[in-house]
């Protein structure tokens, strides 16, 4: 069985669980998002995002596990949020901005804690931080789709949209 480094610049319980718990509500938030929009193309990507978040979860379970540690609940800044956005109490352009800000700060997070890992832990803080990249790219995107069109999100014609504009009324 091979060995895990758990020496120094090892992730710490608190910093895993940190990784954990923000996969998790960010994994019920795309979930919940992929399910509730109109529009096809963002619930695709959200549901897209949301399978990202159950690999992602998976292995800082399985890294956790490695290690030895114990999963710490830790209490995310802006939990709140969270809810006002599962349960529509935000403007498109406000959850966008938000959840663009959620990843940003994920990210940096994640970056962060690569500066000073082990190489062991290297690999995944890379992965994940991509995966963040990735999603923050896409959240841009769709910042840019709801400043033309405040209800994008609820647009069941977005295929026909983004390829004709919009009708002339």
């Amino acid at each position: 069985m091979p060995t895990v480094e758990t020496g120094a610049n090892a992730l710490t319980e608190q910093q895993l669980g940190l990784m954990i718990q923000y996969t998790v509500e960010a994994y019920k938030t795309f979930e919940k998002l992929a399910e509730n929009l109109p529009n096809p193309m963002a619930a695709t990507m959200f549901q897209q995002f949301a399978e990202d978040e159950r690999e992602h979860r998976d292995l800082i379970e399985l890294k956790i596990q490695a290690a030895g540690a114990s999963r710490v609940r830790v209490t995310l800044g802006g939990d709140l949020l969270f809810q006002d956005i599962l349960e529509g109490d935000l403007s498109f352009r406000e959850m966008t901005e938000f959840l663009i800000a959620r990843e940003r700060t994920m990210e940096k997070k994640l970056n962060e804690y690569g500066r000073g890992a082990s190489p062991v832990d290297r690999y995944l803080l890379i992965y994940l931080a991509a995966g963040k990249r990735a999603h923050i790219v896409e959240l841009e995107r769709e910042l840019e789709l709801i400043k033309l069109d405040p209800d994008w999100f609820k647009r069941e014609d977005a295929q026909w949209r983004i390829v004709h504009g919009p009708r002339a009324e």
